[in-house]
């Protein structure tokens, strides 16, 4: 399906439930993105990606075969209705980051669990992962790829699952690699 032009709600939502998409993305990139953009300037200060979100959303909306979106019942616009499901979403999730977060500094340099010696290698490597300012890239890069922790155990730390744990992983990458470069 080709979207030429503006959708109403109930194209949106058949659409959605038929997980077309183009519709997938019209809704979430284009008629949810300056929603998403207030949610992570009132929910997390701007310490998450606006595509973090956007998979979060996703796949909390489309768990069970949409059944959450199938709640919906055109009392409200589809985009206040989601609104108001992200933003209690996004506060709940909120709250169980801000209990699960360590009151530790992340990087503390006995913390890093990797086989060289070599004192350069691991100052490199800190200096490196503190130029990521997104505390959950670091977090994530940490737990993958130096700890070699299991995904469905750090995901379930951070309280999401692991589809969206390699998003996390893949965004930290890029962001470490321009750095490195």
């Amino acid at each position: 399906m080709k979207i030429d032009g503006p959708l109403n709600d109930e194209q949106i939502v058949s659409g959605l439930l038929d997980n077309n998409p183009d519709v997938i993305e019209y809704f979430f990139y284009k008629k949810c993105a300056s929603l998403l953009g207030y949610i992570v300037q009132c929910c997390f200060d701007r310490n998450v990606e606006k595509d973090e979100l956007i998979s979060e959303l996703y796949i909390y909306l489309s768990d069970n075969n949409w059944y959450k979106l199938r709640q919906f019942t055109y009392k409200s616009s589809l985009l206040t209705w989601t609104g108001v499901v992200a933003i209690r979403f996004f506060q709940k999730k909120r709250s169980k980051l801000i209990e699960n977060a360590s009151s530790e500094a992340l990087l503390l340099k006995n913390d890093i669990a990797i086989s060289s010696n070599s004192l350069d290698y691991k100052l490199d490597l800190e200096r490196a992962l503190n130029h990521i300012q997104n505390v959950r890239y670091r977090q994530v890069i940490i737990e993958l790829d130096i700890k070699e922790r299991s995904p469905n155990v750090v995901a379930d730390e951070m309280n999401t699952n692991v589809a969206n744990l390699y998003n996390i992983r893949r965004r930290a990458h890029v962001q470490l690699k321009q750095y490195l470069n």
